[in-house]
């Protein structure tokens, strides 16, 4: 081909340490050529289509167009797989163009099936956690019908493949196969829910997500944390919305010699005047223990539902409030004392100046 042996020539002058030509000369370089104007065309076409697909479904909203952009991008792959398979002999275009097809066939099936997914067991209030895993089982299938719909009979030398595959994968990859054993644990069990708020490796957050590697979790201050399915499933996880409105309790410690009825009437009365706290169960002050240097009571009181995710500003703001209400009323809060005992009496030595004088000579 002419292309071919303009390349070749314009590689040996560029590179003149090259002698006696290349393996397949011209007929190779041609072959290449031919192949990137050929993509270059392709590509020009894909994305002219794309552009006018996008102003023709600009109405439907992003998943729409993202969805026929997939099928632009999977119907230009399959056209240069298969100008490849032409020009190099590697494969027949006709097979190529096969194999495309179904998968789009199948994209189609997969786009039906999460459809129903998403308007059927949602709009019927499913649990979201079961929603999800219904995804991941339908995913597994339609993939393994692709499989053997693409393969045919050739599936079981595939299967085998896959396995012994599998197998070296699941071994080099032991922390990733079990966050995965994890997940379907925790999509089985249902802990908690997406949107509940939780305590989970000792971070306070909201459930935005649960995958089949990482659960995610979003603090109140708008941090999100990915953390391993197999943590999740084996540590304490305290689900703060499963019960609807939430107790809460705040220490407080007093002096042992303050009036116990006058801080509790003034810590009731923080209780009471907080617009968090709900009348009924109606707020409480309980005496906790006696420390070691205080009497330490709780305050106790119920949040709505919907202020949890406020759970540590309100906190600060009852303690806060609490002493505040409490130097009002004169109730003391004590420091941390200590009273030293010895076995036997101690004996106070007095130095006149004198003794001082000749001690420091």
């Amino acid at each position: 081909m002419a292309i071919g042996r303009y390349l070749e020539q314009a590689l040996k002058g560029l590179l003149p340490q090259v002698q006696g030509g290349l393996p397949g000369g011209g007929e190779l370089l041609g072959k290449l050529a031919a192949f990137a104007i050929l993509f270059l065309f392709l590509y020009l076409i894909r994305a002219g289509l794309r552009a006018v697909s996008d102003l023709f479904f600009d109405r439907f909203g992003p998943r729409v167009r993202a969805v026929v952009a997939w099928f632009w991008n999977l119907l230009f792959l399959t056209a240069l797989a298969a100008v490849f398979a032409a020009l190099f002999g590697i494969g027949q275009p006709g097979w190529v163009w096969a194999v495309g097809l179904k998968l789009m066939l199948a994209y189609l099936v997969w786009l039906g099936v999460e459809t129903w997914l998403e308007f059927y067991l949602v709009r019927r209030g499913v649990d979201p956690n079961l929603v999800l895993l219904a995804r991941y089982t339908a995913l597994v299938v339609v993939v393994a019908w692709t499989a053997y719909m693409v393969a045919g009979r050739e599936i079981a030398p595939l299967i085998g493949a896959l396995g012994v595959a599998g197998l070296a994968v699941s071994l080099a990859a032991q922390d990733t196969f079990s966050n995965f054993i994890a997940g379907v644990v925790i999509l089985l069990d249902r802990p908690f829910r997406i949107g509940d708020w939780v305590r989970l490796g000792g971070k306070l957050g909201r459930i935005e997500g649960i995958t089949l590697r990482t659960t995610r979790l979003r603090t109140p201050d708008n941090e999100l944390i990915a953390l391993p399915n197999s943590k999740v499933a084996s540590s304490e996880v305290q689900n703060l919305s499963a019960g609807g409105p939430l107790r809460v309790h705040v220490p407080v410690g007093i002096a042992y010699g303050a009036d116990l009825d006058r801080a509790r009437e003034a810590l009731l009365g923080v209780l009471k005047a907080h617009p968090a706290i709900r009348e009924l169960p109606a707020p409480e002050v309980w005496v906790r223990e006696l420390g070691d240097s205080s009497v330490n009571l709780e305050l106790v009181g119920w949040i709505p539902e919907a202020e949890i995710a406020r759970l540590p500003r309100l906190t600060a703001e009852l303690t806060e409030a609490a002493k505040r209400a409490l130097d009002r009323a004169g109730v003391p809060i004590p420091f941390p004392q200590r009273t030293l005992w010895f076995a036997e009496p101690l004996r106070v030595v007095h130095e006149s100046a004198s003794q001082k004088g000749r001690t420091s000579e």
